[in-house]
C-alpha cells in the first residue's frame, strides 16, 4: 500500500496543473503570435497601396463547447472588407467544465465568415497535446481523432482565406 498522504496529492496535482497550464499558455501564445505575424505581414503589403484598409485585429475572454465539455480562454478575430476570421483555443479551468477530450491539453476551432451579417462557420478543429518524443503541439482533428500536426503554414493559409474574393 502507498503510504502517500493526501497533502502530497494535492501538491503533486498542484504542480501538475501549474506545468500543464504552462504548456497550454505556450501553445495559445504560438498561434496568437503566428496570427500577428501573418497579419502584420499581410496589412504591410495592403497598406502600399492608398486608401486601402487593413486587416483589423482583436483578442477577448471566450467560452465555447467541445462535445459537452467548456473550453474557457480567448478567441482571436481578423477581418478583411467583412470577411472575418476567428480562432478559439481554451481548456477547462474548473471541475464542472469537464476535460479535454482527445486527451488534449486545450482545444483550439478556426472558423470563417464571408459576411459580417453571418455567423462563423467552423473550418477547422485542432488539439494541442503531447507528441511522444518533443514538446506538445497542435494537431487537425479528422473524423473526430487527432491527425496531422497544425502547423505555421496551415495556419497562414487560413488567414489568407480573408482575402479571397
Amino acid at each position: 500500500m502507498n503510504n502517500m498522504s493526501n497533502k502530497d496529492y494535492v501538491a503533486d496535482y498542484l504542480a501538475l496543473k501549474v506545468a500543464n497550464d504552462q504548456l497550454r499558455e505556450r501553445g495559445k501564445l504560438w498561434v496568437w503570435d503566428q496570427l500577428n505575424k501573418f497579419c502584420a505581414e499581410i496589412n504591410r503589403s495592403i497598406m502600399q497601396t492608398p486608401d486601402q484598409a487593413g486587416i483589423q485585429v482583436g483578442c477577448q475572454e471566450w467560452n465555447f463547447s467541445v462535445e459537452n465539455f467548456t473550453m474557457v480562454g480567448e478567441r482571436y478575430g481578423a477581418r478583411y472588407r467583412g470577411r472575418t476570421l476567428t480562432v478559439e483555443i481554451g481548456w477547462p479551468k474548473l471541475p464542472e467544465h469537464g476535460y479535454v477530450p482527445d486527451g488534449g491539453l486545450a482545444r483550439g476551432r478556426i472558423s470563417f465568415s464571408q459576411n459580417v451579417m453571418l455567423d462563423a462557420r467552423p473550418v477547422a478543429e485542432m488539439v494541442f497535446k503531447r507528441n511522444q518524443a518533443a514538446d506538445p503541439g497542435w494537431f487537425l482533428i479528422s473524423n473526430n481523432r487527432p491527425g496531422e500536426p497544425f502547423t505555421e503554414s496551415l495556419l497562414k493559409k487560413y488567414v489568407e482565406m480573408l482575402l479571397q474574393d
